[in-house]
């Protein structure tokens, strides 16, 4: 499994744009003039974006349910924040939560909505999704405890992990790479 982080002129340039289309730079919403790098599948083309600064992630509209089933990439960012967690200090924190947010794709507000204890920002306008870092752990977990939300999030959650009476078999394994990933946390606390 290719686990390499995009190179720089993947970073600088936008990333690998899906075939036929031009790559799009978006910023972090979380750091506001930190280009995000791109994460492709290389089965799928499905891209998520991630800022290399404060870890957070993007998911364009639909593209959260997708990336349940995305053994590819559901290890690489599991294994960013892993990686990102062995190099912060005890005093680093995440970005700190501004008073507002705008999208990354069409520049409007984030509305701000919670599942659980798990603060989400979400786009009205285009149905993209942030998270920032650690809350897709914490949505996910939060979503397996039966907390309930926004149903532009849940929706989402339901159609990529499934429900306890009828898991989508495809997000096995994320969720496999997600025990994993809370395991190493528990046994090695940043």
């Amino acid at each position: 499994m290719d686990t390499r982080f995009p190179s720089q002129k993947e970073m600088i340039s936008g990333g690998e744009a899906r075939s036929g289309e031009r790559a799009f730079v978006k910023s972090c919403p979380a750091c506001t003039n930190v280009i995000m790098q791109h994460f492709v599948d290389r089965h799928s083309q499905l891209e998520i974006d991630s800022c290399p600064e404060c870890f957070g992630l993007w998911f364009d509209s639909e593209e959260l349910k997708l990336f349940f089933e995305s053994t590819d990439l559901s290890h690489r960012i599991l294994s960013e924040d892993a990686a990102a967690s062995l190099s912060q200090t005890s005093t680093e924190t995440s970005a700190s939560v501004p008073d507002a947010r705008n999208c990354p794709v069409c520049r409007e507000g984030l509305f701000i909505s919670r599942l659980g204890e798990t603060q989400v920002d979400y786009c009205l306008g285009c149905r993209g999704i942030w998270l920032d870092r650690r809350e897709l752990e914490d949505l996910v977990t939060a979503f397996q405890g039966g907390e309930r939300g926004n149903l532009l999030i849940v929706n989402q959650l339901i159609e990529g992990l499934g429900t306890p009476l009828r898991p989508n078999p495809k997000a096995a394994s994320f969720l496999e790479a997600l025990q994993r990933y809370r395991s190493a946390q528990t046994q090695d606390p940043p």
